[in-house]
């Protein structure tokens, strides 16, 4: 995992989500951890469905800004699947940011990716398109 600094305040996380929806942070400015943090701030400020189509919208934004063409639907229903388990079950007892920084130590690397999908699955057009369900275990 990259070098990541708890969150304190609700208000560090709220910096993270306004210079990513800005296009302030330079492409490998916005780490994995960053997307988890914005993923966390998206469900906790809306439902499942509005946080997909706020990270889908904003994603494209930020990748368009950047020159980039990477947008990827599995990969980013997946994440957000994820923190919403995370946030439900694991940290119910938590405050918002130390949940955030409890979700980033846990979930921090992205090749856990892998332990729910095949490489061949994850990087065919139909994962980059549209949502796949995983192929080598359950997301619970």
């Amino acid at each position: 995992m990259e070098n990541f600094a708890a969150y304190s305040t609700i208000a560090e996380i709220e910096d993270v989500v306004d210079r990513f929806e800005r296009c302030r942070f330079a492409k490998q400015e916005f780490t994995h951890a960053h997307h988890l943090a914005v993923a966390a701030w998206y469900l906790h400020d809306s439902t499942p469905e509005e946080a997909l189509t706020r990270m889908r919208s904003s994603l494209l934004r930020f990748t368009s800004f950047h020159g980039v063409n990477a947008y990827h639907e599995t990969i980013t229903r997946f994440w957000l699947l994820l923190t919403h388990k995370f946030l439900n079950e694991a940290a119910r007892d938590l405050s918002f940011p130390e949940a955030v920084t409890e979700l980033v130590r846990r979930y921090g690397r992205k090749d856990i990716l892998f332990a729910y999908y095949s490489q061949e699955r994850i990087q065919s057009a139909e994962a980059k398109k549209s949502w796949l369900d995983p192929d080598l275990q359950e997301l619970r």
